[in-house]
């Protein structure tokens, strides 16, 4: 799922789309930027819409599952839920604003200014956001998980050497992007082909970073696993303890659930007994208490 609904669609849009209104002559330099492909048609808008949409969600409810995993093997939940709240809320909502909001016709200039100020503002929310969440997740997320042995070793050398491609190419985007703005013909071409692939790292390192993170979740916990319906009766809180154990132990197992379980839940039948009966004790006595109360 991670590739077929988070990679492709926006290597897709990234890599093979632009070069499309580039030949048919949809777009023209200097004029031929990610945001200006989508204010050229609006099937390239929705086709963007889609390439982007399509990953977001698929991506952030992939991390949700990372999280989750993490959180279990004893990495601090604040940090995870300040990375979840960093990649849903402002990285989200960003981008659905920079996709919704494009160049329209210069000529309604009312409707162009809206669109070129939310579509702007949407821009800088995103990176904002993105730029947030990486370096919470790079210097608290990664090395406590790290600690526990709760990430793959082959996910840390992705995650590695594609976020240091990616703290270079978006310095890089920078430089260029000054040399676009100044010589807008010449440098067209290089600011387009460093924005693509500045784009395709941030969705890359979230799949091919977790990428083994991911096989291992769903070989012990499949996230399509239509068993229960069919399943007489209920198999407990302890059906992933027993696949995790089962299972050829990697280096990041996680420990086990129901142990977890146990310790917040009293399953001993004597202590359910002795909470039960300090209740029935709590009630009697506050049913005294209004009745002195009203006599």
């Amino acid at each position: 799922m991670s590739i077929m609904c988070g990679l492709l669609p926006a290597y897709f849009v990234l890599f093979v789309l632009p070069i499309y209104p580039l030949y048919k002559g949809h777009i023209e330099v200097p004029r031929i930027l990610l945001s200006s492909i989508m204010a050229a048609h609006p099937t390239y808008q929705s086709l963007y819409i889609m390439g982007f949409g399509m990953p977001l969600f698929v991506v952030t409810f992939l991390l949700t599952q990372v999280c989750q995993h993490f959180k279990v093997c004893g990495v601090p939940g604040n940090a995870l839920n300040t990375f979840l709240f960093l990649v849903v809320v402002p990285s989200g909502i960003g981008l659905l604003m920079l996709l919704g909001f494009c160049f329209e016709d210069e000529s309604l200039e009312t409707q162009t200014s809206i669109h070129t100020f939310l579509h702007n503002g949407g821009t800088m929310v995103y990176f904002a956001g993105a730029g947030a969440a990486c370096w919470v997740y790079t210097n608290f997320v990664q090395p406590a998980a790290q600690k526990v042995n709760a990430t793959h070793p082959v996910d840390l050398i992705w995650s590695s050497m594609l976020g240091k491609q990616l703290t270079i190419g978006t310095c890089l985007a920078g430089v260029v992007r000054g040399f676009h703005i100044t010589w807008p013909l010449s440098w067209a071409i290089p600011m387009l082909m460093v924005e693509c692939y500045v784009t395709g790292l941030a969705i890359s390192v979230c799949v091919l970073g977790n990428f083994r993170l991911f096989m291992h979740l769903d070989a012990i916990d499949p996230l399509i696993d239509l068993s229960f319906i069919f399943a007489k009766e209920d198999s407990g809180p302890t059906q992933l303890t027993e696949k995790i154990l089962s299972a050829d132990a990697p280096v990041f197992k996680p420990p086990s659930d129901d142990k977890i379980v146990r310790e917040k839940f009293p399953s001993d039948a004597s202590t359910e007994a002795t909470l039960m009966s300090d209740e029935t004790d709590r009630a009697f006595e506050a049913s005294e208490s209004c009745e002195s109360e009203t006599e």
